[in-house]
């Protein structure tokens, strides 16, 4: 079997011609066939409450609120429907302000910009939310630590608050998606860190990572929780939550308040997303191509997928292309001693959560042999404990020489996770 795996804009190869496989890959289908008749009806008949069209009547300013780039979401095949509920229900396309959910992410680039939202009405304004443009939050209550929390203030003021997202497994938030539009997605840096912070916990004087932040857990996940209750402080008027299917795509898609359409979202994603099987020796990976490859700190996200398929001291072969290297400056400071203690002690000083990006990644380098494909410095790459290559098929050659029994685990695009029972 040659595997084909993405890789930045293209793809490469693997021949695992002579191995038994495994293919790990959702039950999803590939996307809708009519996206805006999905979108359609998911707007016209929500959960709960009336529909976008009804709901905007009336609506003086409407603020909707929309992933950055790090994220698939299909914007140019969404929001099209929602702003022809905005004008029908008789909102002025120029009192209409899309507002991209950045977090902590840098800005999407303006050449990218046009490309992440697609057509929009005349008058309608694009802006990119800053999370430490203190001059535009507004406060909304605070974290149980009692630290501030602000919210853009923007969309705090606006008549008509929208949130539009993917729902789907999250590392250490449960599920990416819904209460995450609001907080982290449009919230002051301060607290964004401050929740984040709570994947970890002191045990007998020492940090180590709470066992309930992991992916598609939400019950007493502290990170999880406590983003679902700041999201209550200033809920949207209307979530628009949405799954994605095996290639990219919008497959499913449920709206109203937005625990109910997150919690509809959460149980496709589970049917979807959950598989059954696991304890492999020898894996094959990717982060998804663009732009889920582009930077370590988002194909991170693929490699942990893999890694919970694995068993101690598996072979992993993973591919992504990190175009844009670690993907922030913050993981520097973490480069300089990456081992386990020295992250630990720096995250207990301050808490910067791409150092914890950095400590998952050398959990997973020190318990599997990590080969990575990729464009980002060797050395660097070593320095994280992966083993860098340019020949996936010296490895599936020496894989079949020596003559296992066991299958190869393959998860080529869609990232799937061990059904939780």
């Amino acid at each position: 079997m040659i595997v084909k795996l993405p890789f930045g804009s293209d793809n490469v190869a693997v021949d695992l011609r002579g191995l038994r496989v495994r293919l790990l890959q959702p039950s999803a289908p590939a996307k809708a066939r009519d996206l805006g008749r999905l979108i359609s009806r998911a707007v016209d008949y929500p959960n709960d409450g009336p529909s976008l069209t009804e709901l905007a009547r009336n609506r003086r300013t409407v603020v909707i609120v929309v992933p950055d780039a790090t994220r698939r979401t299909d914007l140019p095949g969404v929001l099209p429907v929602v702003f022809s509920r905005l004008l029908a229900a008789g909102v002025d396309s120029g009192s209409i302000t899309i507002l991209v959910a950045c977090g902590t992410h840098p800005p999407t680039d303006s050449s990218e910009l046009g490309e992440l939202i697609g057509d929009f009405p005349r008058g309608t304004t694009i802006r990119q939310h800053d999370c430490r443009a203190v001059e535009n939050l507004t406060p909304v209550g605070d974290l149980e630590s009692g630290i501030p929390v602000h919210l853009d203030r923007q969309g705090v003021d606006a008549d008509l608050l929208i949130t539009i997202g993917s729902v789907r497994h999250h590392y250490f938030a449960g599920f990416g998606g819904g209460p995450k539009m609001i907080f982290p997605g449009i919230a002051g840096h301060d607290e964004i860190q401050a929740n984040h912070s709570r994947v970890l916990r002191h045990v007998e004087g020492s940090l180590a990572r709470h066992p309930a932040c992991e992916p598609g857990v939400l019950e007493a996940n502290p990170v999880a929780e406590e983003i679902g209750r700041i999201a209550d402080l200033h809920p949207p008027d209307f979530a628009l939550c949405l799954v994605p299917g095996r290639a990219g795509g919008v497959a499913w898609a449920s709206s109203g308040g937005w625990r109910p359409a997150f919690e509809s979202a959460v149980a496709k994603v589970r049917e979807w997303y959950e598989v059954g099987g696991g304890g492999f020796d020898h894996l094959v990976a990717c982060a998804g191509g663009i732009p889920g490859d582009s930077t370590l700190i988002q194909a991170h996200k693929g490699l942990d997928a893999i890694c919970r398929f694995a068993n101690d001291g598996a072979e992993i072969i993973f591919v992504a292309e990190l175009s844009g290297g670690q993907g922030s400056p913050a993981m520097a400071p973490f480069l300089d001693d990456p081992r386990p203690e020295a992250i630990l002690d720096k995250l207990a000083e301050n808490y910067i959560q791409y150092g914890h990006t950095t400590l998952r990644i050398i959990e997973k380098t020190a318990r599997y042999r990590v080969h990575l494909l990729s464009s980002l410095d060797p050395e660097i790459s070593r320095r994280l404990g992966f083993i860098p290559i340019d020949d996936l098929d010296a490895i599936a050659q020496r894989w079949r020489g020596e003559d296992f029994e066991d299958r190869v685990a393959v998860m080529s695009d869609a990232f799937v996770w061990p059904r939780r029972v």
